[in-house]
């Protein structure tokens, strides 16, 4: 929701639940529940001064904050006719196992375990 779009906003994710819903045949919010629940990262990576990093934890509120802005960057890099297309099948794929956002994901952790002997810990 940017520039104070609020409205659009609102109309995009209610269509996109309700596409979920007529391909699904379940209820689209279970959907987008679980996907949050499952891209809540829980650790958030900060660069330091000279290549030093910190891992720190995060809380579940920041963690779907963060959950909610790789969902729709990675609805934003998929092909498909609109955003509400666009949105409803990354979410169907996340609560799958798979798509832009859970790479993201696992990215991140893939990260925080190869650097968590030389991090520091906040």
């Amino acid at each position: 929701m940017k520039n104070g779009k609020k409205y659009l906003a609102y109309k995009i994710i209610y269509l996109s639940l309700k596409h979920i819903q007529k391909n699904t045949k379940n209820n689209p919010l279970v959907f987008l529940r679980q996907a949050i629940r499952r891209l809540n990262p829980g650790v958030k990576i900060k660069k330091r001064k000279e290549g030093d990093l910190v891992i720190t934890e995060l809380g579940f509120e920041q963690g779907e904050i963060i959950a909610i802005k790789w969902l729709l960057r990675s609805a934003l890099k998929r092909s498909g006719p609109n955003i509400v297309f666009k949105l409803s099948s990354e979410l169907i794929d996340v609560t799958k196992g798979s798509g832009y956002a859970i790479r993201e994901k696992e990215r991140i952790i893939r990260i925080a375990e190869a650097n968590r002997t030389i991090a520091y810990f906040a």
